[in-house]
């Protein structure tokens, strides 16, 4: 009775509010300084393959990050000449103990300022639930200058066999001064596009292994 009662529950908050909104859908509020961003896509892949690629991504980002470059973070020019807002990672390090990762930044704002060395601790982590909901969350720990706080969250939950929706959830309010530059207008060109296009990478990433195996 009550494993119905759970799965019942998880139909009526989760899936059918998911469902009811547009397949790929992507919006931002503002409220008391702090941004919340929600990504919607549906994907055509089974429940290990976004379980393999959700551990590719968290071990990625734990021990080899640059490589995320090359698919989770391919084409959001965090990196690139030409963007208002440059993000330059310079050394990542990966602690067991606590499952905190360190990195190092140097940011820039082209013809504005540049801050170097700039410290990040992120704990990233995998859960996967027995109702296959699989989620990634990234918690920012500690952040010099650049935020005040930030988590996102990276969810796949089952609608069918080879089916999922992947949602991206994430919430930031900016230290002193990047609260300053980016403001809600820029926050578009700035932030959320980014977030929609991780999104794309992840479903591109899960899309591609699924049809591998078909």
């Amino acid at each position: 009775m009550i494993k119905h009662y759970i799965s019942f529950s998880f139909l009526l908050f989760f899936v059918l509010p998911l469902m009811a909104l547009p397949t790929d859908t992507i919006y931002t509020v503002y409220k008391n300084g702090e941004f919340t961003t929600y990504c919607q896509q549906r994907v055509k892949a089974n429940n290990q393959v976004v379980s393999d690629v959700s551990d590719y991504l968290v071990n990625d980002f734990q021990t080899t990050p640059g490589h995320l470059f090359t698919w989770a973070l391919k084409d959001l020019g965090l990196q690139s000449k030409g963007n208002e807002l440059i993000i330059i990672l310079k050394s990542s390090k990966f602690d067991e103990n606590t499952g905190i990762t360190r990195g190092t930044f140097d940011i820039e704002i082209p013809n504005v300022t540049r801050f170097n060395n700039v410290k990040v601790d992120v704990k990233v982590a995998k859960t996967k639930y027995n109702n296959g909901v699989t989620k990634v969350n990234a918690d920012i720990k500690y952040s010099t200058l650049l935020l005040d706080k930030a988590v996102a969250t990276f969810t796949t939950i089952p609608l069918r066999k080879n089916e999922q929706i992947f949602t991206t959830l994430v919430k930031i309010k900016f230290g002193w001064f990047f609260n300053l530059f980016i403001t809600q207008n820029r926050y578009k060109s700035i932030v959320e596009w980014r977030i929609k296009k991780f999104t794309d990478n992840m479903h591109y990433e899960n899309e591609i292994r699924q049809k591998s195996l078909e």
